[in-house]
């Protein structure tokens, strides 16, 4: 692609003259039979994988449940007819899965660009969606040229011009056929395809949103041929509103293109599709490893948080969800049901409601049966239409918080740790207030983010006992300061993604505010990387955080290490202060792949600056210097359930810690 091409003033304008004459020519090239000049016949090799994974609302880190990878053979008669022979099939497994089987398409080849009506995943995800280029696609769509774009070829005088056509359905609420075709100018021959539906095409209730993009290369100077495909189904509970959804990726490539192949006769008499069974093939048959494009596709651990989380957040935005307006909501498990000192049993339940297409509300209501207090929170949420920037208002009551910079333990695991054994993991106050921020896409790997807050503080008013486990160890609630805290900040985080063997983030984030009729500030960084294996068996991250604060501040917006979470080994953040500094690095190898992963984890740590009124009402203290942990642990059910021994040095104690993968931690 060398160039672009003025669009001689038509920009915005549907069903011009030009526009419509080359939706035209595709038109008749499409249905025309094959002449001497478009008649061939080729074979040709195609690979693939197929991901499935779960995807965050918020764009964050997805975790990978299951990887396919596929090898086919194309075929295609002069005549037109096709066929297609699957020889290799193989998966890995990354969590606990129910065995399914995918549908065929996702593992072959579009070869003529869809038929008169376009189907998904065999007519189950969408069906009947009457293609732009087809006999009745006049009276359906509206076209619009939007840009062109000049191939050059080398063994041709002049390049290619090749124009996009933006189409958009004449009704919204019926199934249709949303994105663009790239058509070459002279032929009309269909080069590109990238589109979505209309929320009426989807068959399935389940469907948030559907997302193809077919690419065709240039062979023989003449012939537009499958070049490379990919096919995204986002999934969610129609009934439930959670920050999750399924996804379901099929990528292919298309090469090796013989053209005139000499086959059997009656060869396109046999099925269009055959298949081996999984497994049945060996690894000759496939050209790339089963899992060296995760890191691509922005799901390996080493390709971090994320460039391509980034992408399927702006994709979403800009799509249309199959999705009810209304539905019932919860931001993790813990929202709905948890248990801590501070509340007791807290029970929750919650509603979004989607107004317009880039506008969400969300709200969150529960009640702690041992305070007997009720809590809430409203979240409005706008996106821009290049779904560049996202700005969130939020309100809220009684909301609970814990101390940093890092959680003991997931919500659900602290619950479990509440009932059992009395042992809560948090040092819980409340916050009754608003917040307004805005995120904003920078390049390829740079968030921004930006805003303020109000807010008023409570301490913890009951300690709860859940009366099972013994209650002789638990920590006491310990005073927050109470009154109003108001702040403003930003901060920045860029990623480094796509990556075969590294990968890493860095984030910096200042607050300045105002408290007790004083002013203060904060300042955090975080450094993240990650290093895994091609086949993933073994993998190792290093996290470095540091901050610092200045001023008057409330004693829980301190920093606090010791115990889980931090320091393990030591005293439950028994060190606090006004200045920190956190190093921790695991490493991981699998030992039975799925069931038996041995890991190593080792750390260190420092707090100072401790201020004397918090020394005294917390009990906490700075470490002196360098604190530190080792440890070895294993993990089992594909990575999801931890057990990990770490002795505290110097001077520590040997801890036991359960804990849960953290990719899996938002959820809870």
């Amino acid at each position: 692609m060398v160039g672009a091409a003025p669009l001689c003033g038509q920009e915005g304008v549907f069903d011009t003259p030009a526009a419509l004459s080359l939706v035209r020519k595709a038109r008749e090239l499409r249905q025309s039979p094959p002449s001497a000049a478009t008649a061939t016949s080729y074979k040709a090799q195609a690979e693939g994988h197929v991901y499935f994974f779960l995807d965050r609302d918020d764009g964050g880190e997805p975790v990978p449940m299951r990887v396919d990878q596929v090898a086919v053979d194309l075929f295609r008669s002069a005549d037109g007819r096709t066929r297609q022979i699957i020889r290799g099939l193989r998966r890995k497994e990354f969590l606990p899965v129910q065995d399914f089987r995918y549908y065929i398409d996702r593992l072959t080849a579009v070869q003529n660009g869809f038929g008169e009506r376009i189907a998904i995943g065999e007519g189950r995800d969408v069906r009947d969606v009457p293609h732009p280029l087809a006999s009745d696609g006049e009276e359906l769509y509206r076209y619009r040229i939007t840009d062109s774009i000049r191939v050059g070829v080398p063994s041709l005088p002049a390049p290619i011009r090749v124009y996009e056509v933006a189409v958009e359905p004449r009704r919204d609420d019926v199934p249709a056929f949303v994105g663009s075709v790239f058509l070459e100018a002279e032929t009309g021959a269909l080069a590109r395809m990238v589109f979505t539906f209309t929320p009426a095409s989807y068959v399935d209730p389940r469907s948030d949103r559907i997302t193809v993009r077919l690419e065709h290369a240039l062979w023989e100077e003449t012939f537009w041929l499958p070049y490379r495909q990919v096919v995204e189904v986002r999934r969610e509970i129609p009934e439930f509103d959670l920050p999750v959804g399924s996804v379901i990726r099929a990528t292919l490539e298309v090469t090796g293109y013989d053209f005139n192949p000499a086959l059997e006769p009656g060869f396109f008499s046999g099925p269009p599709v055959t298949m081996v069974p999984y497994g049945a093939a060996d690894s000759t048959e496939f050209r790339a490893g089963l899992t060296d494009r995760m890191a691509e596709e922005g799901l390996s651990p080493v390709s971090m948080a994320r460039i391509e989380a980034e992408a399927r957040q702006t994709a979403r935005a800009r799509l249309v969800s199959g999705l009810p307006k209304s539905r019932l909501y919860a931001d993790r498990f813990s929202s709905i049901l948890r248990a801590n000192r501070a509340e007791g049993v807290h029970i929750g339940a919650g509603a979004s409601f989607v107004p317009r297409d880039l506008l969400k509300l969300d709200v969150l209501a529960g009640y702690g049966t041992s305070n007997d207090k009720l809590t809430g929170a409203v979240r409005l949420r706008w996106t821009t239409g290049d779904a560049g920037t996202t700005t969130t208002l939020a309100l809220f009551a009684r909301q609970l918080r814990d101390v940093g910079p890092r959680p003991g333990a997931s919500g659900a695991v602290n619950s479990l740790s509440a009932v059992l054994r009395n042992l809560d993991y948090t040092d819980p106050y409340h916050a009754t207030g608003a917040s307004l921020f805005t995120e904003r896409s920078v390049g390829g790997g740079a968030t921004l983010r930006i805003g303020g807050s109000w807010e008023d503080f409570a301490g913890a008013e009951e300690l709860w006992s859940s009366g099972i486990g013994s209650a002789t160890g638990q920590r006491p609630v310990r005073p927050a300061g109470e009154g109003v805290f108001a702040s403003a900040g930003g901060g920045v985080t860029y990623r480094w993604g796509g990556l075969s063997a590294w990968g890493a983030e860095a984030s910096l984030n200042g607050t300045a505010g105002r408290w007790d009729g004083m002013g203060n500030a904060r300042v955090t960084g975080r450094l993240v990387t990650r290093v895994a294996d091609p086949n993933l068996s073994r993998r190792a991250h290093v996290t470095v955080e540091a901050g610092a604060s200045w001023g008057s501040l409330p004693h829980q917006l301190l920093f606090f290490l010791g115990g889980r979470g931090t320091l393990p080994g030591h005293p439950f953040r028994a060190y606090g202060g006004r200045r920190f500094l956190l190093a921790r690095g695991e490493a991981a190898f699998s030992v039975v792949p799925g069931w038996l992963t041995a890991r190593l984890l080792a750390g260190a740590g420092a707090v100072g600056a401790t201020p004397l009124l918090a020394a005294e009402a917390w009990d906490a203290g700075p470490t002196e210097g360098l604190l530190g942990y080792a440890g070895v642990g294993l993990a089992t059910l594909y990575d999801i359930i931890r057990v990990d021994g770490a002795w505290g040095i110097p001077g520590g104690t040997f801890e036991l810690i359960f804990s849960v993968d953290p990719r899996l931690r938002p959820y809870l």
